[in-house]
């Protein structure tokens, strides 16, 4: 697969996730607690992964040699995901959308860059040329220009004088970090795997073990909320989400050692905002309709002109 390719694969699944996020928020509503419609997705995805390898007839089980021989970091794809997951759902209430949005993303932008600077986790390395700078820049500006502007014009300047906002957004960074190690473990499991859905199966096996279990210490009254959305009529797709989040998965660690665990970020962030205004734009999913202003226009073709700067720079 050539850069060429590549580059809008990293694009189409990050439309992907938007979607997912939709659906899962459907999903949210109907199972009421947002750790127990986590799990669902990442159950339903990873019932979906074991069909697919079945059908692929591959072995669903990993060899002791493997496991033996293998690094240790490339099976924590999926308690990363864990801790991104679990820290968005812990800052929202103290930063509210707009931060709980652009500091993962911050981090996550950082981390993909020193990873691709330096080639850690086996991943491609790139030399951090000027024009990497301009188009990490660009994508930088372009964010803050399509999320957060449009945001401050509509916010009212009330409750400012929290002293304790720094300890969460330090967080919410330290959540994108996690994010952004995720792609290159993921794409190094699948080397060692020989096996892209494998690959994607294991992350989600471990994600949705990790969230039974923090279900079960904190919420453990939440099961019966599941029970009562499976008896009433619901939208069919709102069980989907996972299947989204596997392709996402899948899509992102066959296209890291083509562009990288930088390239691969910075595209799949560039289709979720645009994803994003789409759903808003035409209300899909049950969403509040919220027409795209000309900020949110600028801001993506900012970001666009980032994604394909950091491209011509490799």
């Amino acid at each position: 697969m050539i850069s060429l390719v590549a580059a809008p694969v990293g694009v189409l699944v990050g439309m992907g996730i938007a979607l997912q996020t939709g659906i899962n928020s459907v999903l949210r509503k109907n199972v009421v607690s947002p750790l127990l419609s986590s799990f669902v997705s990442f159950g339903f995805g990873s019932i979906l992964l074991i069909l697919l390898i079945f059908v692929q007839n591959e072995p669903l089980a990993v060899s002791t040699e493997t496991l033996s021989q293998s690094p240790w970091w490339i099976w924590l794809g999926g308690l990363l995901a864990m801790f991104g997951l679990t820290v968005n759902i812990l800052i929202f209430p103290r930063l509210g959308s707009v931060q709980t949005a652009i500091m993962p993303i911050l981090g996550q932008v950082i981390t993909g860059t020193l990873i691709d600077t330096f080639g850690w986790f086996s991943a491609p390395q790139y030399d951090f040329t000027l024009l990497r700078l301009v188009g990490l820049a660009a994508v930088i500006v372009g964010i803050g220009v399509a999320i957060v502007l449009p945001s401050l014009k509509q916010r009212s300047l009330k409750n400012r004088a929290e002293s304790s906002l720094l300890v969460w957004q330090i967080l919410g960074i330290s959540g994108g970090v996690a994010s952004g190690i995720t792609p290159a473990v993921n794409a190094a499991l699948r080397q060692t795997l020989h096996s892209t859905s494998l690959a994607v199966f294991v992350p989600f096996a471990i994600g949705t073990l990790l969230l039974a279990l923090v279900i079960c210490c904190k919420e453990p009254t939440s099961w019966r909320h599941l029970k009562n959305a499976l008896k009433q009529p619901q939208p069919w797709w709102q069980w989907f989400g996972g299947l989204l989040g596997a392709i996402y998965i899948g899509g992102i660690v066959l296209i890291v050692p083509q562009i990288g665990t930088g390239g691969a970020i910075v595209t799949s962030l560039f289709g979720l905002l645009v994803g994003s205004l789409l759903i808003d734009q035409f209300g899909l999913l049950g969403a509040t309709k919220k027409p795209i202003n000309a900020l949110q226009i600028i801001g993506l073709l900012v970001l666009l002109a980032g994604v394909v700067i950091i491209q011509i720079s490799k």
